[in-house]
């Protein structure tokens, strides 16, 4: 088989050097020179338990975010209240990748009067205000959403309570108008908690 061999075929096997002296192993360049995975004991949970804490403290503080309409692009410091402090401890960079967090504060007790917070059943989480939001461009974003999503409210209540609508529309339109009626309300009930949350 080799003497059939065209010799040019050959010429895209290259020894490393050959590849250039700038690809070494373990910089990064290629999946196959990547150096081995190296263990972390700050990213070791004892128990399974353990990481449950830590995703629904992430998750409460990724609700509280969206609840107030800070994009993740916006970092803060999470003060973090729990008697588990090693646990919420190691895991910081969790909360910093995945809750936007510019870094984390954890303590049995903190008095942080203008914050947002997050609680679960292993923590109590509080995420300054300042950093998060304009509180004056925000309230007034809020209260513009407020007062479209009561008109939206107040006609769809009229039409609701029209007899004449009633008597004449199919029930299946009829059924959709509700439905666009309590998604409007559900949507003016989370407008409030957000208004409420910066007063």
């Amino acid at each position: 088989l080799v003497e059939y061999c065209d010799p040019s075929a050959l010429a895209v096997v290259k020894s490393p050097a050959e590849w250039g002296a700038d690809i070494a192993v373990g910089d990064g360049s290629m999946i196959m020179l990547q150096s081995y995975p190296v263990y972390d004991e700050k990213l070791d949970f004892a128990e399974a338990g353990d990481f449950d804490k830590v995703i629904a403290a992430i998750k409460a503080v990724r609700n509280t975010r969206t609840e107030l309409n800070v994009p993740p692009s916006v970092k803060a410091k999470l003060y973090i209240e729990t008697a588990a402090a090693a646990l919420f401890e190691s895991a910081a960079p969790f909360f910093e990748k995945l809750a936007s967090a510019s870094g984390i504060e954890v303590g049995a007790q903190f008095n942080i009067p203008d914050a947002a917070g997050a609680v679960t059943d292993a923590a109590r989480i509080f995420i300054p205000m300042d950093q998060l939001v304009n509180k004056e461009k925000e309230l007034a974003r809020l209260a513009k959403e407020q007062e479209k999503v009561q008109k939206d409210i107040d006609f769809l209540s009229g039409k609701l309570n029209n007899p004449g609508f009633l008597s004449k529309a199919p029930e299946k339109l009829i059924e959709a108008e509700k439905a666009k009626l309590a998604k409007a309300q559900e949507k003016m009930d989370k407008i409030l908690a957000s208004i409420r949350a910066y007063s």
